[in-house]
Parts: C-alpha cells; structure tokens; sequence
C-alpha cells in the first residue's frame, strides 16, 4: 500500500465497547516480518490489548470520545494553582517598590540598607526570569484562543514566535509582518530588560548633612597657675610635664607645625601671624584662616576638647596666651663692658652677670652658675597682693591665686607689663641678653573638628579677639611673684642642663629634630651660639621662647597634663581645677565670662555639628519604570488566566506531540481530543521519531516528513525532496 493510500486508510471508530488503554502498548515497534502490520487500521492492531482503569495520577489514552475540558480533579486543581501562582508572581515586586518608596528620606539603617540591597539584587535576577514565563505563558493562551476563534497562520506565527526579548523582534523581521501586534510584542518584551535594571537605580543612600546642636567642654586656659618653684605643681605632675614636653619638643616636624598636638587637642594660634596682608576679616573682626596657612602657634600643647561628636563640629572657645615683643639683644663681656661688675673667679668662671638672681634687679629662683646653660628672669610689679578678697575667703587653700582672671577689676588701670629678661652663656666670658616685654592676648577661636569613623582633626578656622571684658594686656601671669620664680626655676629645666641643650636648641631652629636634639651646626666663630652670631631674628625668637612659656603656664594649671593626654572630663566634676568644679551646662558668652571669674574648670558651650546622615533616597524616574514593567507583568498573568479560562480547546500550538498527532506518518490511537499538548508529549515520550525522508529508496526525489525514526531515513544535503 502506497503512502498516499496509508493516509486515507481511516476506517470508522467502533465506539462500543469503550476501551481505555495504556498509551506505551499503542506504540510499540512492528514485527518486521509482518508485511500486513501496517495494512490494519489502528484501532483493530491495539483491540486485542485489555483496558485498564484509569490511575488517578496518570492520563490513559482514552479510544472513546471526550469532552473538550473534561479533565481528572487533579488537573483541573493544578490548572488553578497555575494561574493563581502566575498572578501573585508580581505581588513580591510591588512589595519591593512600596517599601523602597515608604522608606524615602528616611535615616537609614546599615543592617537595613544591606538587607534592601539585597533583595533588590535578587530581585533583579528573578523579574526576567517571572516576567518570561508569566509573558510567555500569557502568548500561548492568546494564540490558543485566537486559534479557536479562528485567526489567520500569520498572526498566530507572529504571537508564537514571539516569545523572548529576541525572538519579538525577530519574528518580525522574518514574517514581514509590521503591525501594532508585533510593535506591542516588541515593547512587552522589552520592559523584561529594562524592569530589571530599573529596579538596581530605585533606590540609594546618599550622605546628607544635617545640622544640629551639641554640648562641648574645653579646659580654662585662663585658670590660676601653679608655677611655684617649690609646690604642688613641682611635687605633683612637674615630672610627668617633663615628659609630654620633651615628646612635644621631639616630635615630627609635620607635628609640631600641625593644628594638633601629639594628642589630639587642637592648638591656638598666634594671631600676629594671622595679620598678614590680604587676610580675610569679616564684619564681626573673624580672621579667616585659609586652608594652606602656616601659622605659629602659641604653644606646643593644645586645648583639651570633649563632646565631639561624628561629622564636623565648629564650636568657639576662649582662650589667652602671653606674647613677646623683644626688641633689645644685648651681648656682655667683661672685657667691652667694664660697668657691669665681673665675678669671675677660678672656681665660679660663668659668674659674669648678676642680672638674674633672686635678689634681682630680674627676679630669678637662684644665681648663675658653672652649669647654668641659660636662665629666665622677670623685672615687674607683683600684684599677688592684689587678689580678689572672694577667693581668699570662699577657697582659701587655692592660693596663690596666680592668675590675671583673678584680679578685681579696680586694679587694672596703670599696670606696669615689666620685662622678661633671656640669658644665655657661651664659654667663659661671654653672656647674651635678650629684652622682651610680654603681654596677654585674649582671643576667641573659632574651631572645626572633623571626626571620621573615630579618627578626628581639629584645627582652628577662625579667630578674633575675645569680645568678653578681660584684664588689661600689661597683666600677664609674670605679673605674680610665684609664677615668675616657678618659670625662672623650672622651665631651663625642662631639657637637660647641659651645653647642647634640645630646649635652647629650638629657640635657634624648632624645624628640625636634628637640630633641636644634636644643636646648629653652621658656621660660627668658637663659643658662639645661633642667637649671638645674629642667625635668629628677635621676631622668631620671640614667638619661640613664648611657646615654651605658654606650654610651661598651661601645664602649670590644675593636673592639666593628665587631661592632656586623654583622661576624660568627668573627673573634674567634684575635683577643682583651682576653682570651681567643672560646668557641663551649656553656656553663653555672659556665663562664660563669669566661669572665667569665678576660674571654673572647665566651660561646656553650645557648638554646632554638621553630620553626613546617609538616608534613603528613591529615584523616582527608575521606581515608575519599574512599576510600568511590573504593571504590565501583572496585566500578563491576568490575560493568561482569562484567556486559559475562556478558551475550550487544549494547548496545541507549540509541541512536538502535536505536530506528530497531525503527521500521517506517525500512528496514533483516536481520542485524547480533551489532552494538551503536554499531556500528549508526557504520555508520547518514548516514542522516538525523525524528521526524514520517508520515500527512502523508491526514486531520486524523496519526501521530508514527520513519521517514526524506524520508517524514515536520514536526509542528505544533496538530495531532492519533497
């Protein structure tokens, strides 16, 4: 029997009985020795096969005629599993915008932000990966329905070959087909790409600086001194001074030139050094400091700050400091000045001078002798005697009461500043003097502390002078017997007192640790120094020995060394510091005018901190791009569900099952009318079929058909078919 006549070989059904068979009995191989196998209709080959019943989890290939949706219970609850499943597919994506956009402008929360960013990544990778299956799925119910409607070859080539982001475009191309179907296919599948990346730029974190206030302690610089040669200062934290001055001394000459101490705490500078020309003054007398300035600070050590907080803090503090205007540098030697008395003798041969003794005329702690490198004196008034009665009845045990902020203000008028006299030896005979005038400068700072991840720079950014009523400028802490003695006695002896002395050795040059530790090495004549050769400026050497007394007067005050070094502020609270105890009630500037009076500890003012708050920002644009995408993900599964529910026919379009359900060459039983065409591909699996010639060997020009692989034969690329 010829092909052709095999394919009209269809003879009537015989309905009754019913017969229910196993589908993998109705495609086993044929004796090949069985020339009539393939002359029998289907139906008498398998009537000889008993029926079984039907499993409740399988599908048998039912012979008799079915209804078109009539399906077991467990295909139709799966049916609905599908389609609620593709609608709430979505749901987790508008849950994810919603959230992003209810957080927007929001402080955020690390552990929160990276649990977002988190899922946004998944959801990133998962929203194609819906979005093509919901769509796709959604294609194959329109077409189906389309195809039950009755719809024309072209337009269900196009709805079935678009079915990826590709695939839209180029289905396309090759039907020639342009139409709004094919446009709308095009722009669903694109929002697959787009809703995906969408979702990565909805949301950020950006800093973003916030402004608020915040309380800020600082140490009293203008506290009552306890420089006695010998007292408490002397038996209690002199030696550990010591220490911190000869690591300040020491230190890096990026440290010593920098807006902090070795420990942090932020240095006042001199404003002479800020006077230059071009400076920039505002209205209310603030000198801006520019970024890349390099001024000279007033002493080696900072001011002790607590209270700062992340982010950057500007808080205005008041501090003071004694500057040195010298003018006059004498050089004495017995031999060109015959008024000034020689005490050389063979035991003492340094006695040259008797300027500096306890005896005066400048007031010092002891005489010169062999060992003496250089000596400090001062030739003033002395206004201990004019402090205020409050101190000396409320907190008798503070005196001396050494310090400018002590006195009452009817003693201010017609104050000698006096003179501090520098000493210094070189050999045996020769003597050089220096004459400063000192005098107290009292500014208010204004300063910037950045503080990054625990790690804070603070520098001062602005400065003016003080705006509270303050001492006169002629009365300085020398202007106190106690001190000046304490600064005569212990400042030489901050370094060792020895020819090559670090500490003298900075007043020549402070920027550099070589010569500060082994001394100058430029060229001078024998038992000359730096100063006496005239390679210091009186200016620069002012400004240098003012540090060193200011470093000295700071250190002097209360055990300030210990909070220095980082001890924290809470210990001053029942403890004062030569005075009150210390206040950690913000206040302003009238209060601290009266703190400075009353020489309170420690001062707490309002200070203002700019935070960089990271917060989260919702790009608005990306979030209505993504919701589109969502949106039309939404409207997908929906159609699907409609068009599934409304449609009568089983999924045909699509399958292999049912090209070969339609191929003359591929037998099969009738029925199974009511099975799609995966039910057909799961219950057809083992059969194996080619797409081959099927006339092998019956002419030169062969036929290309769908049929099972024992009945075809390979094709051949330079063969004729059909």
């Amino acid at each position: 029997m010829s092909a052709r006549q095999e394919m009209r070989f269809f003879p009537s059904v015989t309905i009754e009985p019913p017969v229910s068979v196993p589908i993998r009995h109705l495609f086993e191989e044929r004796d090949s020795n069985d020339s009539n196998s393939d002359k029998l209709p289907l139906e008498e080959n398998t009537r000889s096969i008993p029926a079984q019943k039907q499993r409740p989890k399988s599908t048998p290939w039912s012979s008799r005629p079915n209804l078109l949706r009539d399906k077991l219970r467990f295909h139709w609850w799966t049916d609905v599993v599908i389609d609620v499943f593709v609608i709430i597919l979505s749901i987790p994506f508008f849950a994810i915008a919603g959230a992003v956009i209810a957080l927007s402008g929001r402080d955020a929360n690390d552990n929160v932000l990276v649990f977002l960013q988190q899922i946004i990544k998944g959801a990133a990778t998962l929203f194609p990966i819906f979005f093509a299956y919901v769509t796709g799925r959604a294609t194959v119910k329109l077409a189906t329905w389309k195809l039950e409607k009755g719809s024309s070859l072209g337009l269900l080539e196009q709805l079935m070959g678009s079915r990826t982001v590709t695939s839209s475009i180029t289905t396309q191309i090759h039907l020639r087909r342009y139409n709004l179907m094919g446009l709308g296919l095009i722009v669903l599948w694109s929002l697959s790409p787009i809703g995906s990346q969408a979702i990565l730029y909805i949301l950020d974190a950006p800093l973003k600086p916030v402004t608020s206030t915040v309380n800020v302690s600082y140490i009293n610089l203008r506290q009552q001194s306890y420089a006695a040669p010998d007292g408490i200062f002397k038996g209690s934290w002199f030696s550990g001074f010591t220490m911190l001055f000869g690591s300040s001394l020491l230190a890096p000459t990026a440290v010593r030139s920098s807006s902090m101490d070795l420990w942090g705490n932020v240095k006042i500078p001199c404003q002479s050094s800020l006077l230059i020309p071009g400076a920039s003054t505002n209205s209310d007398e603030w000198i801006q400091i520019a970024e890349d300035a390099s001024p000279t600070y007033s002493s080696l050590l900072g001011v002790p700050l607590s209270g700062i907080l992340p982010g950057n803090t500007t808080v205005n503090i008041e501090s003071s400091y004694i500057r040195l205007n010298c003018t006059s540098q004498t050089l004495i030697n017995s031999n060109i000045s015959p008024d000034i008395p020689a005490t050389i003798s063979k035991d003492n041969p340094r006695l040259l001078s008797t300027l500096i003794s306890p005896a005066g005329p400048f007031l010092g702690a002891e005489n010169v002798t062999f060992e003496t490198s250089w000596i400090v004196g001062y030739q003033g008034p002395d206004l201990s005697a004019f402090n205020s009665s409050i101190y000396k009845s409320s907190l008798p045990w503070s005196v001396p009461q050494s310090c400018p902020d002590c006195l009452a203000v009817d003693i201010y008028a017609d104050v000698d500043p006096g003179t501090l006299l520098y000493q210094e030896f070189d050999g045996l005979e020769n003597a050089t003097n220096v004459f400063c005038t000192p005098s107290t400068v009292y500014v208010e700072s204004a300063v910037t502390c950045e503080n990054i991840d625990g790690s804070q720079t603070c520098k001062v950014t602005a400065q003016r002078l003080s705006q509270l009523p303050n001492a006169p400028e002629a009365i300085t802490y020398l202007s106190f017997r106690e001190v000046a003695l304490g600064v005569s006695a212990l400042l030489p002896k901050l370094s060792p007192l020895a020819d090559n002395n670090p500490a003298q050795n900075y007043l020549y040059d402070p920027t550099s640790s070589d010569s500060i530790m082994n001394g100058a090495t430029s060229n001078m004549g024998i038992f000359q120094t730096p100063l006496a050769a005239g390679q210091v400026s009186l200016a620069d050497f002012g400004d240098r020995l003012g540090q060193l007394l200011n470093t000295f007067i700071f250190a002097s005050m209360w055990n300030t060394t210990a909070y220095t070094i980082g001890a924290p502020f809470s210990g001053i609270i029942d403890v004062p510091l030569g005075g009150h105890a210390a206040s950690f009630t913000p206040a302003d500037s009238d209060a601290v005018a009266a703190m400075i009076k009353n020489q309170t500890a420690a001062f707490t003012v309002p200070a203002v901190v700019i935070q960089q708050v990271r917060i989260y920002k919702v790009s608005y644009e990306w979030a209505a791009v993504f919701l589109f995408a969502t949106s039309a993900m939404l409207f997908s599964a929906c159609s699907g569900v409609y068009f599934s529910r409304h449609t009568v026919v089983p999924d045909y379009l699509g399958y292999v099952s049912s090209l070969a359900k339609e191929s003359p060459y591929v037998r099969m039983p009738t029925g199974g009318a009511n099975l799609d065409g995966m039910d057909r591909a799961r219950l057809m699996k083992d059969l194996r079929v080619r797409l081959g010639n099927v006339d092998e060997g019956k002419g030169q020009i062969g036929k290309l058909a769908f049929a099972r692989m024992e009945e075809t034969g390979l094709a051949s690329k330079d063969g004729f078919y059909v």
